[in-house]
C-alpha cells in the first residue's frame, strides 16, 4: 500500500469515527491505536496494522442492538451468535466492526480483521496483533482501573503475561457484575492457561 493511499484511508477512518462515535469513544479509539503502536513496536508486530486495528476496533459501537444483529444476520453466522444476540448483543460490535473495516475501508488483511473481530471475546491461538489490540483496548490511557498502568508497562516486555492478566481481569469483572460470560471467552481462557503452562 502506498504512502498516499495509507494517508487517505487514515483520514477516511478519522472522519468516519468522528461523525459516528461519541467524543469519549472517539478519544478511546485514538488512545487504543496509540498504545497498540507502542506495544506492537516492542513485540515485533506490524505497527501500521496495529494502528489501523486500534482505530477501527470500536467502529461499530454506535450501532443499536437491532442494527448489529441485522448486519451480522446478512453475513456468515459464527459460533454463539444466537446466544450473544439473545443475552448480550452489545458484544456483537467487534464482529460488526470487522465487517465495517472490510466493506467500508477495504481492509483485506486477515490479521487486522481478526484483531478487530476478537478484541472483546478473544479466541484460542490469537496472533500477536490480536493480543496487542485485546490488551490495548483494556488498558489504554483513558482506562483508569487499578492495574491498567502496570499492565500497559508489562505489555511492552511480556505480551503473554499482559494478555493473560487482561483476560483474567475481564472475566472477573463480568462475574463480579453478575453478567453473562460468553463461552467463547471461557474457551479463550482455558486454551491460553493450558498452553501457557506447557511453555513456561
Amino acid at each position: 500500500m502506498s504512502k498516499i493511499n495509507t494517508i487517505n484511508i487514515e483520514k477516511q477512518i478519522f472522519d468516519y469515527l468522528s461523525q459516528r462515535l461519541s467524543p469519549k469513544r472517539y478519544e478511546h479509539s485514538y488512545n487504543v491505536a496509540m498504545l497498540a503502536i507502542d506495544i506492537a513496536s516492542n513485540n515485533c508486530a506490524n505497527v501500521l496494522k496495529a494502528q489501523t486495528a486500534g482505530l477501527l476496533h470500536d467502529c461499530a459501537k454506535y450501532m443499536s442492538d437491532r442494527g448489529l444483529i441485522s448486519l451480522l444476520k446478512d453475513h456468515k453466522n459464527f459460533k454463539y451468535f444466537k446466544e450473544i444476540s439473545n443475552v448480550s448483543p452489545r458484544l456483537l460490535h467487534s464482529f460488526a466492526g470487522a465487517i465495517v473495516a472490510k466493506e467500508k475501508f477495504g481492509i483485506k488483511d486477515s490479521d487486522t480483521l481478526n484483531a478487530i473481530r476478537n478484541h472483546t471475546l478473544g479466541r484460542a491461538n490469537m496472533s500477536v496483533l490480536e493480543r496487542v489490540i485485546f490488551v490495548a483496548d483494556s488498558v489504554s490511557l483513558d482506562r483508569k482501573w487499578m492495574h491498567a498502568k502496570r499492565i500497559r508497562n508489562l505489555a511492552r516486555t511480556d505480551l503473554d503475561k499482559a494478555f493473560l492478566e487482561t483476560l483474567k481481569n475481564k472475566i472477573e469483572d463480568v462475574i463480579n457484575d453478575g453478567s453473562w460470560l460468553c463461552p467463547q471467552t471461557v474457551n479463550t481462557w482455558n486454551w491460553y492457561v493450558s498452553n501457557y503452562k506447557k511453555n513456561n
